[in-house]
């Protein structure tokens, strides 16, 4: 086969079509101590800053090899310029919701969502980010941009436990919540595709069928996914935490082209029930394994997901900002390995 770069490996894999090896890279965030030692771009400021912010993106492909470039480090850009309060952080702790506009026993009204999103909050900065990270990475890269999904940002406006109970009592209500994240997020993502976004990652965790009833789920979230998967203007993956097994059957006809998945769901199981309908992405431990395990213990967990056919070879969930580098260089030793 003709050598690929990067770009073209991941996009030929996503879209079904043959490719040398699997992608290693990571979907979800790549921002950890060590990577900020060695470019001396911190948490938090590195959350609001978009040249700090695309430089600590960047150095997970330069130092550990990763062979695309994520951004953001956490899950509440949106939710911030839909009017949540933020925790800042720290180095070792990612930003975070601490205030819920709506949170109330009984839904308030949402309203319509208004397209001037784009101007609000860190949104402006994840745009320039994009721009400065195309700059200086060239065209053969690919980035990957990633946003809360619909259930999660509903829970960030309302707060998990209320979430819950809309799902039981006030299903009419929510699902007015759920239209209007899904509205704003489509015009976020597209506003970074525009900036030069190649692939976008939908990160639904609240969505995980250990919080929501399955049943729920096909009823109010595949319709929601689908919508999202047709209108967004490129490459789009999802991204659920937990033990997805029950939600793979209708994930098939989400229209999304990529699934993430963690270590609790198996692989194999996965590809067994999605064929080829998902590219299938993931699932290497990122709280034990790569956090916590050895060199040799991260390699054998990669080799496993290999065999049992990961599409890309990536972490199950975002990397614990202690996360060792050499750990991550594992994965991509194991990738080489594999394909010999």
């Amino acid at each position: 086969m003709v050598d690929l770069t990067l770009k073209e490996r991941l996009k030929r894999t996503l879209n079904g079509k043959k490719v040398d090896k699997a992608p290693v890279l990571a979907v979800t965030q790549t921002g950890t101590k060590e990577l900020m030692n060695l470019t001396k771009y911190y948490w938090p400021d590195a959350n609001w800053n978009p040249k700090a912010l695309a430089e600590l993106a960047i150095s997970a492909h330069r130092e550990i090899g990763f062979e695309a470039v994520r951004i953001p480090y956490c899950l509440t850009v949106l939710l911030e310029a839909l009017g949540c309060e933020i925790e800042k952080g720290d180095t070792t702790r990612q930003a975070a919701i601490r205030g819920h506009p709506y949170n109330s026993r009984k839904p308030m009204p949402i309203g319509e969502f208004t397209e001037d999103i784009l101007s609000k909050g860190r949104i402006p900065i994840m745009l320039e980010a994009i721009k400065i990270i195309r700059d200086k990475v060239g065209e053969d890269i690919p980035i990957i941009a990633g946003s809360e999904g619909p259930v999660t940002i509903a829970s960030g406006l309302v707060e998990v436990t209320t979430l819950m109970r809309w799902f039981i009592r006030e299903k009419e209500a929510l699902g007015d919540y759920l239209r209007f994240g899904t509205d704003a997020m489509i015009e976020y993502a597209n506003a970074l595709f525009d900036s030069g976004a190649d692939v976008f990652a939908v990160l639904d965790p609240v969505a995980s069928p250990e919080l929501i009833n399955p049943r729920d789920f096909n009823d109010m979230i595949m319709p929601i996914y689908k919508d999202i998967s047709n209108k967004l203007k490129g490459d789009s993956i999802l991204h659920i935490c937990g033990d997805i097994t029950t939600i793979l059957p209708s994930l098939r006809e989400s229209g999304f082209i990529g699934l993430s998945i963690e270590e609790r769901t198996d692989m194999k199981e996965a590809k067994d029930i999605l064929g080829d309908k998902l590219k299938l992405i993931g699932n290497i431990s990122s709280a034990n394994t790569l956090l916590n395990g050895t060199y040799n213990e991260v390699y054998a967990e990669c080799i496993t997901a290999l065999e049992k056919g990961t599409d890309i070879l990536a972490p199950g969930c975002g990397l614990a900002p202690l996360t060792p580098i050499k750990s991550c260089i594992a994965m991509i030793d194991a990738r080489n390995n594999y394909y010999k």
